[in-house]
């Protein structure tokens, strides 16, 4: 099983090259509580990959409106994660924003997103099954927002 290194971004960060970033993720607030996703997985935050001739940021609105019906202002960046297995990963690393400024729109649900919520980030942490911990990078993102104000 892979192992997931997250580096938390700061003013000294040298952000990757472009053609190492393969997914990007945001981790939307709204005081205690967390825009999430349900997928095959359990619920996630939403996010996917960068496609080919994609700008970051085109692919991160992209996919929050793709998978939770979202829109966003002001993300910032939280996290470089990179994997430990570089079989499947070689070189690539996944990058996360985060913001508090998000409205929900229209939601269709998708073979990459059966629902979505804003639900506790306590309720989100107990559902959350994924390979990357969460807890710390919501802690981290919470600050990011409230030290930007």
């Amino acid at each position: 099983m892979s192992e997931f290194f997250i580096k938390y971004v700061d003013t000294n960060t040298v952000l990757p090259k472009k053609e190492l970033l393969s997914a990007v993720f945001l981790i939307a607030l709204q005081g205690t509580k967390i825009l999430a996703i349900k997928n095959d997985r359990g619920w996630e935050v939403p996010g996917g990959h960068v496609e080919d001739g994609e700008m970051v940021e085109e692919a991160l609105i992209r996919e929050v409106e793709e998978e939770a019906g979202a829109s966003f202002s002001d993300a910032k960046l939280l996290a470089i994660i990179e994997s430990s297995n570089q079989d499947k990963y070689k070189d690539k690393v996944m990058l996360v924003y985060t913001t508090d400024k998000f409205k929900l729109g229209k939601f269709t649900p998708s073979e990459d997103a059966f629902d979505r919520e804003i639900i506790e980030v306590t309720k989100f942490l107990d559902k959350h099954k994924g390979v990357i911990n969460f807890t710390e990078l919501i802690s981290r993102a919470k600050d990011l927002i409230t030290n930007s104000r």
